[in-house]
């Protein structure tokens, strides 16, 4: 059982010294829960192997589930995955915000985050915390929805509490999130298509790929 450690920050003004102090425990290998715009999310360094490890045996997650990267740049996301015409786009309309596109993934990105596929999901979370985090950790941070797998997403650091307390390395708790449902996410690998309907409606997403 892991000893977590939980901090509170606010979105409008976080801490810069907790901001630091997580994005220093991704870069050495920790697993940490924080929110975005949607849900709460649990993430690692997506380069390292074993951190990425940890948080499928923190969420009790099936090893053939990817995983998506979660970025605050356009720059990192080039650095980890072929970006089509229509990736740029959609990042463009839509990022930072609750959107994910699947797309064909760089060699770089280990196979235990993509669960052995040649596709990644990229995700640009919009909340100021997970900005701040992601650029101040200068790594993609693979992550999911921080909860046991199976169960509802949290929405609320309480509930991230309750559900990863003891499994992860540190939790910020920033209250609620703004949407409480989770990003909306577009293939585009072969014809597009969405693979889970969220934030953003498929209306929105038909007014800049064709469907």
């Amino acid at each position: 059982m892991k000893n977590t450690v939980i901090y509170k920050v606010i979105e409008s003004n976080p801490d810069i010294g907790i901001i630091k102090k997580c994005a220093e425990l991704i870069k050495n290998g920790g697993v940490a829960a924080f929110p975005t715009e949607t849900v709460y999310g649990v993430g690692a360094n997506a380069f390292d192997e074993k951190a990425v490890a940890e948080i499928y045996y923190a969420k009790e997650r099936p090893a053939q589930k990817p995983l998506s990267c979660h970025i605050a740049s356009l720059k990192i996301a080039e650095e980890i995955a072929y970006l089509t015409d229509e990736a740029r786009k959609l990042i463009e309309a839509f990022t930072p915000g609750p959107l994910t596109v699947i797309v064909k993934k760089k060699p770089c990105v280990p196979d235990i985050v993509t669960a052995g596929n040649d596709t990644v999901g990229l995700r640009f979370p919009s909340n100021n915390i997970f900005v701040l985090l992601a650029k101040e950790a200068g790594c993609p941070i693979a992550a999911t929805s921080a909860n046991i797998s199976g169960r509802i997403s949290a929405k609320d650091g309480k509930e991230v509490v309750e559900e990863l307390y003891g499994r992860v390395d540190m939790i910020l708790d920033a209250g609620r999130t703004e949407y409480g449902l989770e990003s909306t996410i577009v293939s585009l690998v072969g014809e597009p298509k969405i693979l889970r309907q969220g934030a953003i409606p498929q209306s929105e997403i038909a007014k800049y790929i064709r469907l």
